[in-house]
């Protein structure tokens, strides 16, 4: 009996167009495809080839990804320890000031992929900062008071 139904799969088959042949192909791969058990990402990021590890970005941190600072700007209450986290694969730096010029208050260094910095904000203010290596690579922190 199994006999007879693959020899009639065979007849069908060899009369059969090529573009039958293409079908039947094309919905068994399209059967497979549906019996991963993959799941999917849904993080699309922000292009660059970074990648979070599906972590969340708490409140007091930036994010270095590609080159840009992640947020640009980041708002914090006096007395606020902010953590600087290099996600990108280059290497980068966080020093104060505008304009690429160095004010004196925080310098990181070199921060390669997956360092840290932190700097505590002890007085109101806004306070620029820039990525040494790349030009245009800014962003501000904006100290305000708890009380």
């Amino acid at each position: 009996m199994i006999t007879s139904n693959t020899n009639a799969w065979r007849n069908i088959l060899s009369k059969s167009k090529p573009p039958l042949i293409i079908l039947l192909m094309m919905l068994v791969f399209i059967g497979l495809a549906g019996c991963s058990d993959s799941t999917t990402d849904t993080d699309v990021g922000n292009g660059d080839g970074d990648d979070n590890g599906g972590t969340q970005q708490a409140p007091d941190e930036v994010w270095m990804e590609g080159r840009a600072f992640n947020p640009g700007n980041l708002e914090v209450e006096v007395g606020t320890t902010v953590t600087w986290e290099n996600k990108s694969s280059e290497v980068h730096t966080v020093t104060s000031g505008s304009n690429r010029t160095y004010d004196e208050l925080f310098d990181s260094g070199n921060l390669s992929p997956g360092d840290t910095f932190t700097y505590t904000f002890d007085e109101v203010g806004q306070f620029d900062y820039f990525c040494r290596p790349h030009s245009g690579m800014t962003a501000t922190v904006t100290v305000i008071d708890n009380g």
